[in-house]
């Protein structure tokens, strides 16, 4: 548990430290397009892609993407359905001799840097987005692994839905779905939101529709409206983990509400009430497509909790908190002026990123988590 605290916490050290000083520069360079290729900014990038690269065993997934890295690396073929862009990679890399390691640090390169320059012009958001990450989502990173680079790529892709670039975003589409194919559930999403219409002003609304869904949570409720869901988790790539209905809504579990998951219910209350002061706070930013994303993602699952196959979909939404928690951080710090009620917001929300990052490497060897730290070369 030492070595799994250590790496992480001076990772996220690192991270918040290199995220303050790009913060300060960035606010003071005149020159922003220049602003980003500096020490501040890729040091966080390097340590990021370099100790994700190191592990071993970390992520639910690690073990089947190592196997199927060294099936490659011996000539043969583990599995015959992965995405064309992801196994020219993974063959490339693997039939050249490169060591599985470079191979990981590449993947989590390509995930942190997708990020950070994303928001290379939105300094002020750095450090508040280094703590996000690296209190809590690297963890789904490493599991996830081909859909959350895809997300990481659709994040890079929002922009475009609000300057109406439909070519560069369904670029970007197109190359999330040589890496998996959930990536067709992005389509849509750029004629939705290229009006600039904020769908989520009505703070009572919200309210409601968040209350509901937890209210309606079960798959179990929704079964009789899922009968053909195997035609669509096929269409999305998912079909090979889930053959058919039946075994999608056999998964549903008798699910626990504990603690965290009421401590995340409270956060997304105070996000609500937030919201709006955020969005006009940040109104040049992509925000309010963000937090659009993020609040349709957390009601669907929480209709859908305790069913992991119904929720995988929708990551590309739910993943959202990194980013709209991080501008209602800079918002509640820097925005809030001195209130008691902005300040305990603020504390919570860190409190809250902290016990689950704890929670994170306490329960790190169990089977669902694999947090535990281990570099490749104390595998046994």
């Amino acid at each position: 548990m030492f070595q799994t605290t250590y790496v992480y916490s001076s990772l996220m050290l690192i991270m918040i430290l290199s995220g303050y000083i790009y913060m300060k520069r960035s606010c003071g360079d005149r020159n922003i397009r220049t602003a980003w290729f500096n020490v501040d900014f890729l040091l966080p990038i390097i340590c990021f892609a370099l100790l994700f690269g190191v592990r071993y065993d970390v992520g639910n997934d690690y073990e089947s993407y190592l196997e199927i890295y060294d099936g490659y690396s011996h000539h043969s073929v583990v599995r015959d359905d992965l995405e064309v862009g992801f196994k020219l990679i993974t063959q490339l890399m693997a039939e050249s001799g490169i060591h599985y390691s470079f191979y990981f640090s590449l993947i989590a390169f390509l995930q942190i840097f997708l990020i950070y320059y994303t928001f290379r012009k939105e300094g002020y958001l750095f450090p508040f987005l280094a703590f996000m990450i690296m209190s809590g989502a690297f963890l789904g990173w490493m599991s996830v692994i081909r859909q959350s680079l895809v997300w990481c790529l659709f994040v890079y892709a929002v922009p475009f839905i609000k300057q109406k670039k439909f070519i560069p975003y369904m670029l970007c589409i197109a190359a999330g779905y040589t890496l998996h194919r959930t990536a067709l559930l992005l389509l849509p999403l750029y004629f939705i939101f290229k009006s600039g219409k904020d769908l989520f002003r009505n703070t009572p609304l919200q309210l409601s529709l968040l209350f509901m869904s937890l209210l309606l949570s079960g798959v179990s409720i929704w079964s009789q409206y899922l009968k053909n869901i195997d035609v669509i988790l096929n269409l999305i790539g998912l079909g090979d983990r889930y053959n058919n209905v039946e075994s999608v809504l056999t998964l549903d579990e008798d699910y626990v509400y504990g603690p965290r998951t009421w401590l995340i219910f409270l956060l997304n209350i105070i996000l609500i009430l937030y919201s709006n002061k955020v969005k006009d706070t940040f109104s040049s930013s992509n925000i309010k497509i963000y937090y659009n994303l993020y609040f349709i993602g957390s009601c669907i699952n929480l209709l859908l909790v305790g069913n992991h196959a119904l929720q995988r979909p929708f990551l590309f939404f739910v993943n959202m908190n990194i980013i709209v928690f991080s501008y209602l951080l800079v918002y509640l710090w820097k925005y809030g002026g001195k209130s008691i009620l902005h300040t305990a917001a603020f504390l919570l929300i860190i409190a809250v990123q902290l016990i689950y990052f704890g929670t994170t490497i306490y329960l790190g060897d169990q089977e669902r988590m694999k947090a535990t730290y281990h570099f490749w070369w104390e595998q046994t």
